[in-house]
């Protein structure tokens, strides 16, 4: 059988979604144009909404609420957690943030110790090359 004489291969309900879908939105089709005028129309009314002042001020309270219901209930469990005499989230952080200088305080000794012990055995080279050639000491 040649592959001209074969079968299309099956296509997967994916495949066949996304086709029905392109062919909905495409903008010659009769749901096409629907659609796309839909999407004109609700883009301009969700951008004059996006301006409106009482939008704005409404969001910016729900927003505001939001934030200061999560610092009251951090505040809540920190507290929580310190009658509890565990440590909170906040002073792990801190302890990790000392940690973390620490480290870098080590990591940076340790290379000028490397420097140190470089510096230390070439001044010993030198001074074994220079007692040699006078045998005694």
């Amino acid at each position: 059988m040649s592959d001209s004489e074969r079968p299309p291969p099956p296509r997967g309900l994916l495949a066949r979604s996304l086709k029905l879908l392109g062919h909905l939105t495409h903008p010659e089709t009769r749901t096409g144009k629907v659609f796309t005028r839909a999407e004109q129309g609700l883009t301009r009314a969700l951008s004059r909404v996006a301006e409106s002042p009482a939008y704005l001020r409404a969001s910016g309270t729900v927003m505001r609420q939001g934030l200061n219901a999560r610092i009251r209930r951090n505040s809540f469990v920190e507290g929580a957690l310190r009658t509890l005499r565990l440590p909170t989230t906040s002073e792990v952080e801190n302890l990790r943030d000392q940690l973390r200088r620490v480290n870098d305080q080590v990591e940076a000794l340790g290379s000028q110790l490397e420097v140190v012990v470089d510096l230390l055995h070439k001044q010993e080279a030198a001074s074994d090359t220079a007692k040699k050639p006078g045998d005694a000491p």
